[in-house]
């Protein structure tokens, strides 16, 4: 679960056909759900839970607050995870027959996707809007809010000069601009996210599509990872390679 009002979001790795695939499947059975593509080269790199399998499926759902159990949440997780053994016992007996029905739903082969956006900081899996901490104080707590208007708006568009924090003097601080503008963000005010050894800050979307048939994001810079620079100089033709 998360803290935040990502709803239901499943997450999968870029590459993996049969994960992607399952997540086309779910949203097509879902119309609320939404994918989110890991883009990093192998399960090696990705520290997380679903990494330990050969196919990792995750399935995020908010808001839920910490050590609390929602009867709804926990109805829409069943939900998406009965799915996603439907798929799997239909690939089992005709992996074909599957596919065709996924590429007619989607008139083809492109699906509609979020990607994180690229990290900026060393150590970070993916790029985040950061606040500032008190390090010698409390490292694990923001000096500043999350501004009330893209409070529970995950994936909503903000653009430069929206505000997005507020300090505890009422100051309002906007958003400058650093990963382009408009940008989307996700796991807003996201409590695992107060930890600095999770990352502070909130996640940075970006909008994207991916293959039905390999997995792999529709953009081929933006699948191998390419620079902030090499995505700024082709966002001014490219919508998908605009680095949030």
């Amino acid at each position: 679960t998360t803290t935040t009002n990502m709803g239901v979001t499943v997450i999968v790795a870029q590459g993996d056909t049969v994960m992607t695939q399952a997540a086309a499947y779910v949203m097509q059975h879902f119309d609320d759900v939404r994918c989110l593509m890991h883009t990093h080269p192998n399960r090696s790199v990705r520290p997380n839970l679903s990494s330990t399998g050969r196919h990792g499926f995750t399935i995020e759902v908010g808001p839920v607050p910490q050590g609390v159990i929602r009867h709804d949440m926990v109805e829409k997780t069943e939900g998406v995870l009965y799915c996603l053994l439907s798929y799997l016992e239909q690939r089992n007996r005709d992996a074909d027959s599957v596919l065709q029905q996924l590429k007619r739903h989607y008139g083809g082969i492109v699906v509609p996707c979020f990607r994180s956006a690229a990290a900026q900081r060393e150590g970070e899996m993916s790029g985040k809007i950061v606040w500032p901490t008190d390090d010698d104080d409390n490292p694990n707590f923001p000096q500043w809010m999350i501004h009330k208007n893209i409070q529970d708006r995950d994936f909503a568009h903000v653009h430069t000069g929206d505000p997005i924090f507020i300090d505890m003097e009422g100051n309002v601080i906007t958003y400058n601009g650093s990963h382009g503008s408009p940008v989307q963000l996700m796991f807003i005010n996201e409590g695992g996210y107060y930890y600095k050894s999770s990352g502070t800050g909130i996640g940075v979307a970006v909008q994207a599509e991916y293959d039905l048939v390999t997995g792999m994001l529709m953009d081929a810079a933006s699948a191998h990872g390419a620079t902030m620079g090499d995505l700024a100089t082709a966002g001014a033709t490219a919508r998908s390679m605009r680095e949030l």
